[in-house]
């Protein structure tokens, strides 16, 4: 049985992971790991206007409420879990290969690097789109500026990840002002609020439902992504879980509370879309607050392009450290104690993709996001099996109907989203290519392990880790 010590402040040895090297104590503390949290989740409301006008101001507003229980709740409850139990660098990568086999943390890692290849690319692509809107830029414009961000987020991360912490408190700061300033000055829309006109559900009640759910789903996700740098934050076992606590009300709300005030009586949802909440600032608040919420979309593309670019680019350095890619990746810079050269390589990846310009396709988004979770929640029941003993760490409490809950609705939730989508029509060609995609996990597997001869064999077994 394995044996986890409370006293023992070093990171879970991972039994198939390669020697670590030694790291300065530059470590994210509380209040920036909630910040840095609040960005790679949301980063504000901009991103439920297209739920809007796809699902509904009624719908969305309902799957606002439900989806946080659903899938956001448990989600963050496994992996304040499993970080208290493995605080390790690589976080959901090694929960996954030590409860399911290297194979298993492989397509982990794919199905990680698919999902966020659409998403890092959009977000400088978003910047320059939104700053065009307050200073006119040309195309040559937009992707210059677009690679610059690229690179700005870069440099910061480069510095190491108290830079970045610093960073992401202001830029949450700047992203939550104006919409609390919506929400204090819409007041009297909330106390008195009129439910929109347009109905529960339209003549495609399917696909609205299926359309909403994908989008808001994409909003309310990666609540595990931190965990790749669990070993860079300070009391990871301790502070992951009431960053949780504290982040998710705030993110909960900040989504809520400006949409039911951009929506009180509304009788039409065919013109949201990007910039709605600006229209709705001009409308309630004058140009100033118009202005800011416009200047905000710029800002949070650059805040959460900023903040996911400190756990995606650890990505590569974990994959390299378990030879799965070029030695020189798994290299860390002494001077900031940082993995310069997976930095670098994403930056160079990243800057290539933004004069492509295409827009996130969220279903392939949440397809792939939601395979990994359930490989996270299979690794969650399967390590509750191989560590028992969880003297002095945070478990998720309700014994086996908890545990049940954590693990079975956020499946559903997923579930729901891709049966409503392919019933109604609207994704069954993002659904194929999902498939397709994904199916190439297995030749990716055989390649890098042959090439780079993939992680040692395991000598101890998994039940083993100790701390």
């Amino acid at each position: 049985m394995p044996h986890i010590s409370t006293e023992n402040p070093q990171p879970a040895t991972v039994s198939s992971a390669a020697p670590r090297a030694q790291r300065p104590p530059r470590k994210l503390g509380l209040l920036p790991l909630v910040c840095v949290m609040y960005l790679v989740v949301s980063g504000g409301a901009y991103g439920l206007e297209d739920a809007v006008r796809m699902a509904g101001p009624r719908l969305t507003l309902l799957l606002c409420l439900l989806v946080p229980l659903t899938l956001s709740l448990p989600t963050a409850l496994m992996a304040a879990e499993l970080t208290a139990l493995m605080p390790v660098e690589g976080g959901f990568y090694f929960w996954v290969k030590e409860a399911l086999g290297p194979f298993a943390g492989f397509a982990e890692a794919y199905l990680t690097i698919l999902y966020t290849a659409v998403d890092m690319a959009i977000y400088p692509v978003l910047f320059a789109g939104y700053l065009s809107f307050i200073v006119p830029l040309g195309p040559a414009a937009q992707i210059a500026i677009g690679i610059a961000l690229v690179w700005l987020a870069g440099g910061l991360n480069f510095l190491g990840i108290r830079p970045v912490g610093m960073a992401s408190i202001i830029l949450t700061a700047i992203l939550v002002s104006p919409f609390a300033i919506l929400v204090i000055v819409g007041m009297p829309r909330l106390v008195h609020f009129t439910m929109p006109t347009p109905p529960l559900f339209g003549t495609d009640a399917l696909g609205a439902l299926g359309a909403g759910l994908t989008v808001v789903i994409w909003n309310f996700s990666g609540w595990e992504n931190l965990s790749v740098v669990s070993a860079e934050i300070e009391n990871p076992r301790r502070n992951y879980l009431r960053a949780v606590l504290i982040a998710m009300p705030i993110i909960v709300a900040g989504y809520v509370l400006p949409l039911a005030v951009s929506v009180s009586g509304t009788t039409t949802a065919a013109e949201w879309g990007t910039g709605s909440f600006s229209h709705v600032g001009y409308e309630i608040g004058g140009r100033a607050l118009g202005g800011a919420l416009a200047l905000g979309g710029a800002v949070m593309s650059f805040a959460v392009f900023e903040a996911a670019m400190l756990w995606v680019s650890r990505m590569p350095f974990v994959l390299a450290r378990e030879r799965y890619l070029s030695p020189p990746l798994a290299q860390l810079w002494s001077a900031t104690a940082t993995p310069g050269k997976s930095i670098l390589l994403c930056c160079v990846v990243f800057t290539l993709l933004v004069p492509v310009g295409f827009v996130a396709l969220v279903v392939l988004d949440v397809f792939f996001y939601m395979a990994a979770l359930a490989l996270e929640l299979f690794a969650l029941l399967k390590l509750r099996k191989q560590m028992p003993d969880r003297a002095g760490i945070f478990t998720i409490g309700g014994g086996r109907i908890g545990l049940a809950l954590v693990t079975i609705l956020p499946i559903l939730t997923w579930a729901a989203t891709f049966g409503l989508a392919i019933s109604a029509g609207v994704a069954k060609r993002d659904f194929i290519l999902a498939i397709v995609l994904g199916a190439f996990v297995w030749p990716a597997y055989a390649f890098c392990r042959h090439r780079y001869g993939g992680p040692p064999a395991i000598d101890i077994p998994p039940t083993s880790i100790t701390v």
